[in-house]
């Protein structure tokens, strides 16, 4: 039982390694693997390629462009139309790119000037802390790489989209395998190292300290006073009163049975542990002067936590 539970724990602990990691690895760390390629490929394509992108993603918002300003420089603004609003939407290419808020700024002015209902400011890039919450009161919305690569990736060619999530898949697949690696090692290291508790030793049993606590006695009897065989008619009297008087024991209420387990001890099996069985058993012993002097051994009822206790009923 002790080595089994100590095989679950070492189980638990390489489970519960290698589930966190799987799922670490395939749902946070593949999803920005994907992320930083997908952003990647946006920034490697023209400015023509990634403007008509983003005005696809916002044509599914429900963005309709009203007329096309762009300019040989590559970096415009594009007036787009929802609701009967009019909204600007200006671009910025390339990966490096970070939004701050003077482009917040810019962008702004010309919203005033074009009366227009708000605006949109995209890149591939980052946005910079102080361009938030500028362009949070000026109605403009920004879209950096990580927001934009969620409304882009479907809309880019099988061609270029395939490799970039065939790659991110690729390195979550290794990265998870290493993980359950892991957990085997801490597996293995748990059920080897951490210390296994000690089986508990059975205390001896109540026939086993009995016949023990009887051969104790019967070796302190032997050396302490020797008894000398009586004679032969003497023996069988003897013999004739110790039947007489262990019937005569097993018959008290408490008593089980008694049985001579030696010439000079009786043991008695108790069926009750209450009171002194002794009041009842030694009137029945000193009517014979040869036995009066005999060990008695009481021996508690089966299941019972009382001790096995001794007693002569008289003195050498």
């Amino acid at each position: 039982m002790i080595e089994s539970s100590h095989w679950v724990i070492a189980l638990a602990v390489a489970v519960l390694i290698g589930v966190a990691g799987t799922l670490y690895f395939r749902l946070v760390v593949m999803r920005r693997d994907e992320t930083e390629a997908g952003l990647a490929a946006l920034a490697a394509m023209s400015w023509r390629e990634f403007i008509h992108l983003v005005l696809d993603a916002l044509g599914k918002r429900g963005y309709t462009r009203v007329f096309n300003r762009e300019s040989p420089s590559g970096d415009t603004d594009y007036t787009l139309e929802r609701d009967g609003k009019r909204w600007l939407l200006s671009c910025k290419h390339g990966s490096a790119f970070v939004l701050s808020g003077a482009q917040v700024a810019e962008l702004a002015n010309e919203i005033r000037l074009a009366n227009a209902a708000g605006g949109i400011l995209a890149t591939q890039g980052s946005v910079s802390k102080e361009a938030r919450p500028a362009a949070k009161v000026q109605r403009i919305e920004l879209l950096d790489g990580p927001t934009l690569w969620p409304e882009l990736r479907e809309l880019m060619g099988e061609e270029q989209r395939a490799p970039i999530l065939a790659g991110a898949a690729t390195k979550a697949r290794q990265r998870t395998l290493l993980s359950w690696l892991l957990a085997l090692v801490a597996g293995v290291a748990v059920f080897t190292l951490v210390p296994r508790p000690e089986p508990s030793v059975p205390s001896d049993s109540p026939s086993t300290t009995d016949a023990a606590a009887t051969a104790a006695s019967e070796a302190a009897n032997a050396a302490a006073a020797p008894i000398s065989a009586p004679a032969p008619d003497d023996a069988r009297t003897l013999e004739k009163q110790r039947e007489d008087v262990a019937d005569a024991i097993s018959t008290l209420p408490m008593v089980d049975r008694a049985v001579w387990s030696t010439q000079s001890t009786l043991q008695v099996f108790l069926l009750d542990g209450r009171g002194d069985a002794f009041d009842q058993i030694c009137p029945l012993m000193v009517r014979y002067d040869a036995l009066a002097s005999s060990r008695i051994q009481l021996t508690p009822p089966p299941g019972s936590e009382l001790p096995t206790r001794f007693r002569q009923c008289r003195s050498y």
